[in-house]
């Protein structure tokens, strides 16, 4: 990337945190370049998705809630086109001895990356995002009547040219602002229900591939917001709508050439460890792909959202689809569990980690499923509530090993606090189920 021009004044540091939201400050451009980084509470890591506080040994009032510094990496460093005076920069985090800071969704995947490179080999991913857009109106928002909020658009229907006519200039919009900043959107398209659209990025490297779906989501919402629109990518934003998924691509390169690609149903034999590994770790990783209260309300496979821990040939009520043409290089897997709620950087780091996982330990895949793949009876049932998940990785000591025992319990204690949160507030409600069923007949 080269150099701002004189006209760039500011710098924007991105901090990408557990919930995959970016953290920012505006700064002199000087200081976000600069190698000192700048200085971001340590209680970013310590907020819920919502800011609520809690405490933990990283971030605590009996450590005082010590200073990171975060160091923008260079090669990230983009002109915003449509606030030409910012330069964005992603930046990496230091714990104040000076050493990486362990619980840092890049770091993690940064350190898995890096894993596989030792390999021999270059992942690479790709992610498509489901989102609802819908007319904004600040005060039905700010009573909690978002239901009542309009979606963009007129009708329902899927890869819909009828609905591009309502969306399309947003599409283009956003394209043309990704393009700038070498983020290539491939596709962008209508989904299936009200105000539903899907976007889908073009493969990279790993974490590339992550920093450029952080991105997409953040720079997605704010073009929204300036036409008065509002973005959401809540897993199931209402009860009888479609929910908002992230659908992750990936293959292993070796020298130029995709290392998936064989002649065992198209599959080589590496492309089938390295699902076998996925499968094997995809119920701990659940609170990964699905980290919220919110997330299990999509999870059906009448949605095509997966159930349970199984792979298939262009089979979408799979959890892992394998994908084999139209030739060599397209040859890949697709993951369907995760939300588009997840965190990009956690959701790459858990899906590579497995799958080199199965890489080192040579392990077989079964059978793939064919059919429905909900019902398969010999493939294990994938958590289905947050409790479940957060259980499933707590006891997962292969989880730890993977993407490091510290970052794990914190991450488990992030998302406890999450669902003491919830049940906190849902024991104090008298529901409209409730009022229904008992308020005259009692």
């Amino acid at each position: 990337m080269s150099a701002p021009g004189p006209d760039v004044r500011y710098g924007q540091i991105e901090v990408p945190d557990l919930d995959g939201s970016m953290r920012a400050k505006l700064v002199s451009l000087d200081k976000a370049l600069g190698a000192d980084g700048v200085a971001l509470c340590s209680i970013v890591f310590g907020l819920t998705v919502a800011d609520d506080v809690y405490e933990s040994p990283a971030s605590s009032y009996a450590n005082g809630f010590p200073d990171l510094s975060a160091r923008g990496d260079l090669t990230t460093v983009r002109v915003l086109p449509w606030r030409p005076n910012v330069a964005s920069v992603i930046c990496d985090l230091r714990s104040p001895d000076g050493t990486d800071f362990p619980l840092a969704p890049r770091g993690v995947l940064r350190a898995v990356a890096e894993r596989c490179a030792r390999l021999g080999y270059q992942p690479r991913f790709a992610v498509e995002y489901e989102a609802c857009v819908l007319h904004a109106d600040a005060d039905l928002i700010a009573a909690g009547r978002h239901h009542e909020l309009r979606p963009l658009g007129r009708t329902v229907n899927a890869y819909s040219a009828l609905r591009l006519a309502d969306v399309g200039e947003l599409g283009q919009e956003f394209m043309d602002r990704m393009s700038a900043i070498e983020i290539p959107v491939e596709s962008f398209h209508t989904e299936l229900g009200r105000g539903m659209v899907e976007f889908a990025l073009a493969h990279a490297p790993a974490l590339e591939a992550a920093d450029r779906a952080a991105r997409a989501k953040a720079y997605f919402k704010e073009l929204c917001a300036e036409r008065n629109l509002v973005a959401t990518f809540m897993a199931k934003w209402k009860p009888a709508d479609s929910g908002c998924g992230a659908h992750v691509h990936q293959s292993l390169w070796r020298n130029g050439h995709n290392a998936f690609a064989g002649d065992r149903d198209g599959l080589s034999d590496l492309a089938r460890h390295y699902a076998a590994g996925q499968l094997a770790t995809m119920p701990a990783f659940t609170a990964l792909f699905n980290p919220n209260v919110n997330s299990y309300r999509r999870i059906s496979v009448a949605a095509w959202t997966p159930e349970n821990a199984t792979w298939g040939t262009d089979n979408r009520t799979a959890a892992l689809r394998a994908i084999t043409g139209p030739g060599p290089k397209a040859v890949r897997f697709e993951h369907r569990r995760p939300g588009a709620d997840a965190n990009p950087y956690l959701v790459i780091a858990a899906m590579l980690a497995g799958g080199l996982h199965g890489i080192e330990t040579a392990a077989e895949p079964p059978e793939p499923s064919r059919g429905n793949a909900a019902e398969d009876q010999h493939s294990p049932p994938l958590p289905g509530s947050l409790p479940d998940a957060i259980a499933a990785l707590r006891g997962s000591d292969l989880a730890r090993d993977l993407l490091g025992s510290e970052f794990v319990d914190h991450f488990v204690l992030s998302r406890q606090v999450e669902w003491d949160l919830w049940t906190r507030w849902s024991s104090a409600q008298v529901t409209e189920w409730e009022l229904r069923r008992y308020f005259e007949v009692t």
